[in-house]
């Protein structure tokens, strides 16, 4: 690894699995402190021995802002700043059974509150209580995770649609105004396409086919990504071999949005 993070201090969501796990290890990898937080429970002597020692995980509900102050807090108490914030803590609001009803017709308001509570009150909280942790440090980098899902029509998926869409404008928003004020900090976001993680696999669901590859034929490179494929342009739009891009929703999707 070539150090891309080295000294930095790196907080990232949804790090019990999938791409945030992936985030996480390639952040410490790559030199970062990192605290990583989600949900889900994890053995956490595991989770930090898989993260190289140089991370602690905390147990945390994004739509809580007191839990999210007691993340800041496990970052800048224990390691003394806040350069990064990798927000990719988030749900589809699909479950085994493939419900509840997104469909505009059926969806509920019960339903619209949960996925938006997750996938954007949680992302606002946390960009909020980084941005003045970043003021203090001289700047950041804050990368959100929206989806492919942003930019299209998806009735089956309409909530879930809806609420990247409002990440990948609140990304774009919360990078001017940083740079309007001088602060110093970039906001970005990697939009991926299907990626083999618990999200699109969850418990009692396989991938069509089983292999990662059958019934992709949307997807130009005919296969699912692996959650590592989403952790690198993640780790690019975090790093200072980025410091002039700021505002972008980069796609990781395998090519599909470029058959539009």
């Amino acid at each position: 690894m070539t150090g891309r993070l080295r000294d930095k201090v790196a907080i990232v969501t949804g790090a019990a699995s999938g791409i945030g796990r992936a985030t996480a290890r390639l952040f410490a990898a790559e030199g970062a402190k990192v605290i990583g937080s989600d949900v889900a429970a994890v053995d956490q002597a595991v989770w930090e021995a898989e993260i190289e020692h140089r991370a602690v995980f905390v147990q945390h509900d994004v739509r809580e802002e007191e839990q999210w102050r007691a993340v800041l807090a496990a970052a800048t108490d224990r390691f003394g700043r806040l350069d990064v914030l990798a927000n990719i803590a988030g749900i589809n609001g699909v479950r085994p059974d493939h419900t509840p009803a997104q469909e505009p017709e059926a969806v509920t308001l019960e339903t619209w509150r949960w996925i938006q509570g997750v996938n954007v009150e949680g992302l606002v909280l946390g960009c909020r209580l980084a941005i003045a942790a970043m003021r203090a440090a001289g700047g950041g980098a804050i990368v959100n995770v929206s989806s492919i899902a942003a930019n299209k029509g998806w009735p089956v998926r309409a909530v879930y649609g809806a609420s990247k869409a409002a990440v990948l404008q609140y990304t774009k928003t919360i990078a001017r105004h940083c740079a309007q004020q001088g602060w110093n900090i970039r906001c970005n976001a990697v939009l991926p396409g299907p990626i083999d993680t618990p999200m699109l696999r969850p418990p009692g669901r396989q991938l069509v086919g089983g292999d990662g590859r059958a019934g992709v034929d949307h997807v130009p490179l005919k296969r699912y990504a692996a959650p590592e494929e989403v952790a690198r342009p993640i780790l690019f739009l975090a790093s200072d071999e980025a410091s002039y891009v700021t505002g972008v929703g980069l796609l990781v999707d395998g090519g599909v949005s470029a058959k539009k």
